[in-house]
């Protein structure tokens, strides 16, 4: 696909509107309908003059908001007819954004999937060609999500707030015996107590034959009432990322269309496991494995890969304010949930915030390690460039992960974890945020100043926002006192 061909492409398959994506800072897509026969060859070589940056949060101010879309035509896919319910064909393209820069047009600085292609080149810096990502997607499927009062604002706080969720598995659910899964007994049931397998299927099917997106598994996870994870198959940086984009909002639209309610907020039920996103990564030269070593009687794990830990490692609590990013992010990253909690690395070790997988040996293809702290609310782009930043900058320190932990890191006492050099991650958005403001040197290379001031700024104000209202959690302990 290139622009000479793209609008032949349009009238061959018949489409009648393309929309054109894009993410904000934070990562929620957003989207602009063209009809075809109003799209010329100019468009997808000099750019779409469609977006008022302004109402867009993160990014421009209104005296200086006109921006162009510039298409990525090889990201040109016919989307699934449920996002029209079939009155018409669409399809899709993501967009680069670029401002007005004196006479040129020039890459916005706040464009996450920009930031991800900078994050990239930095490769060849280190002789690297590529990075190889596996995303783990989870999530929730609700019959219905209600809160209450319908309306959000300043008066919320007196008329009082609360939220209610339905779902047929759910064990506070009357009447359900062949569905009901109790809390953290949601790991791989069979039909009929997955009440979700057919639509994930519905999901992944789509996922192939209209994105070519590659489902390695798809199965219920841990939580009751409709826990969710699809394991895409890995790609490289920007198309994983792209991935991720596509098959978030495929899973939303799909579940609206089955009248369901779909959720990537990691910790939407107490007392129960939450959703995470964790993130399998490599970097190659050409077709060789970096991170893989056959010598390493270990983990088979190069000394560039234990570099690349130590990095992650060093700058896991900056991380965090990227790969965590909201408030609900750390009623997750709690003990006794299959959570990450303790900086450190192991084997096979799933209480460890990085993971060796071991379940071959001598697979080149296949090694890996597995970073076990994001959670699906993050801006993927942004993770996938911090994640290798942070790697890269242990690479190039040549910073030494120490050694890896093999007991149950949840069960080690506080002495322990001293011997070890564990230390615990942020424990809420707020002590993440201070540490990316402290320690944001191994991103700036790639992140502007401005977008990190901009990011910290806004996410400051998120946090509080959520420290200023009273739950009903509080309501109920404290309106005796």
């Amino acid at each position: 696909m290139t622009e000479s061909n793209i609008i032949k492409k349009l009238q061959e398959q018949e489409i009648d509107f393309v929309d054109f994506w894009f993410v904000d800072i934070f990562g929620e897509l957003h989207s602009v309908g063209i009809p075809s026969y109003s799209l010329t060859e100019d468009h997808f070589k000099n750019g779409l003059e469609k977006l008022d940056a302004s109402s867009i949060r993160g990014f421009k101010s209104v005296n200086r908001s006109d921006m162009v879309l510039l298409p990525d035509v090889t990201t040109f896919k016919i989307l699934p007819p449920d996002y029209d319910d079939n009155k018409r064909k669409n399809a899709r393209i993501f967009v680069d954004l670029y401002e007005v820069s004196d006479s040129s047009h020039v890459r916005y600085n706040r464009d996450s999937r920009g930031i991800a292609v900078k994050a990239v080149e930095e490769l060849k810096n280190f002789e690297l060609s590529r990075a190889v990502w596996g995303p783990e997607l989870e999530f929730f499927i609700f019959d219905r999500i209600s809160l209450f009062p319908s309306s959000i604002g300043a008066m919320q706080s007196y008329g009082g707030s609360g939220y209610s969720i339905e779902s047929s598995e759910a064990p506070w659910t009357r009447g359900n015996a062949s569905t009901r899964i109790d809390l953290k007994g949601g790991y791989y049931p069979a039909q009929p107590r997955d009440t979700l397998d057919r639509i994930r299927k519905d999901i992944c099917d789509d996922m192939y034959k209209y994105f070519q997106i590659k489902v390695e598994a798809q199965h219920h996870e841990v939580a009751t009432s409709g826990q969710c994870e699809i394991n895409l198959i890995h790609n490289e940086t920007i198309v994983a990322a792209d991935n991720v984009v596509t098959a978030k909002n495929l899973v939303k639209v799909k579940s609206k269309k089955n009248g369901k309610v779909a959720t990537f907020m990691p910790k939407p039920i107490y007392g129960d496991n939450a959703s995470a996103m964790h993130m399998h990564q490599s970097v190659w030269n050409k077709e060789k494995n970096m991170m893989y070593d056959p010598n390493d009687k270990v983990a088979e794990l190069s000394q560039l890969g234990r570099y690349y830990i130590g990095g992650l490692l060093d700058h896991a609590d900056a991380l965090c304010a990227i790969s965590n990013p909201t408030t609900n992010s750390y009623k997750r990253l709690v003990p006794d949930f299959e959570a990450p909690v303790n900086v450190c690395w192991g084997i096979s070790n799933r209480s460890s915030a990085i993971r060796i997988p071991m379940y071959s040996r001598g697979n080149e293809k296949s090694k890996r390690i597995e970073y076990r702290v994001p959670d699906p609310t993050a801006n993927i782009y942004l993770l996938e460039a911090a994640l290798l930043l942070a790697g890269l900058d242990g690479i190039k320190n040549k910073k030494d992960p120490g050694d890896h932990v093999e007991e149950n890191v949840y069960r080690l006492t506080p002495e322990q974890k001293r011997n070890y050099k564990i230390r615990s991650l942020p424990s809420t958005l707020k002590d993440a945020l201070e540490s990316l403001k402290s320690d944001q040197k191994f991103l700036e290379q790639v992140f502007s100043r401005d977008f990190l001031d901009a990011y910290i700024s806004m996410k400051y104000a998120e946090y509080d926002a959520f420290a200023q209202t009273p739950t009903p959690w509080e309501v109920s302990m404290y309106i005796d006192t």
